[in-house]
């Protein structure tokens, strides 16, 4: 879509239907280091029915120096279907990523399939993140999961901890609006709701943590640049103070309907 010398906005565009019954997509994605990627997904993807299970997987790269940014449309699962989820996220030195992903259990007037979600995000230290979520129909019915909820949409970072753009009245959104700093280096900001037309509050987070993700890159990039062109060959400082190390609390919620940890709590490491 657009491009410089250092990375490039790249559309995911599909050219036929999917995700069918059986169908098995796999995207990967290798930033090299120093390097940006903006991925934008031009429509949502729907898990059709059907008597075979389908599967969407993501594994991602990101070298030292880089940072990836995907803004996910909506990934809605049909009736009478059973499709998994997967992202694999892999950070190397001062590499960053931000990801959006909004899932949408079913179609128009129906309940929505079975869905299972893994998510492996880590660095060179270890892992930042694991979490596991069985969203399927019997599951999601239990006490602290979904109940009759049919949207969620969560935008999570790593390699830095963003803070939340503000505060919004406890229910105002949806019945949970809840902001998870991991216990390193990330964030995460989770919405739930009936539908993904109340949801008022991820859009807004991605598009302000992408714009400081990239302000925070460009000006690491814009020394770098200046030093090499100065014959320096000492390393750059880093232009924003490495967030990693400071202390947070593993949770925060915003719901006051339910404060237990449920099935869609993040597991941080």
């Amino acid at each position: 879509m657009n491009q410089d010398a250092d990375g490039a906005r790249v559309g995911l565009i599909a050219t036929q239907a999917l995700l069918l019954s059986g169908d098995d997509v796999r995207i990967e994605v290798d930033v090299a280091p120093g390097a940006w990627l903006d991925v934008v997904e031009a429509t949502g993807t729907v898990a059709y029915e059907g008597d075979t299970p389908s599967s969407w997987t993501v594994d991602a790269t990101v070298g030292d120096g880089a940072i990836l940014t995907w803004a996910g449309k909506p990934f809605v699962v049909s009736d009478e279907i059973a499709t998994h989820r997967g992202t694999r996220i892999r950070l190397h030195g001062t590499g960053r990523a931000l990801m959006q992903e909004k899932i949408v259990l079913g179609r128009a007037g129906q309940l929505g399939g079975d869905l299972s979600m893994s998510l492996e995000a880590s660095d060179d230290t270890g892992p930042l993140q694991v979490e596991c979520l069985d969203l399927g129909q019997e599951a999601r019915q239990m006490p602290g999961v979904l109940g009759n909820l049919r949207s969620m949409d969560t935008v999570t970072a790593w390699g830095w901890t963003p803070e939340p753009t503000g505060e919004p009245e406890a229910g105002t959104t949806g019945p949970g609006e809840t902001y998870f700093p991991l216990d390193r280096s990330g964030a995460a900001l989770r919405w739930m709701g009936i539908g993904r037309f109340r949801d008022q509050l991820c859009d807004a987070t991605f598009a302000a943590w992408h714009e400081e993700a990239m302000r925070d890159y460009r000006l690491r990039h814009a020394t770098q640049h200046l030093r090499h062109a100065r014959g320096e060959t000492r390393p750059a400082a880093h232009a924003v103070a490495d967030m990693a190390g400071r202390p947070h609390g593993r949770y925060r919620w915003h719901s006051p309907t339910d404060r237990r940890e449920g099935a869609v709590t993040p597991s941080a490491s």
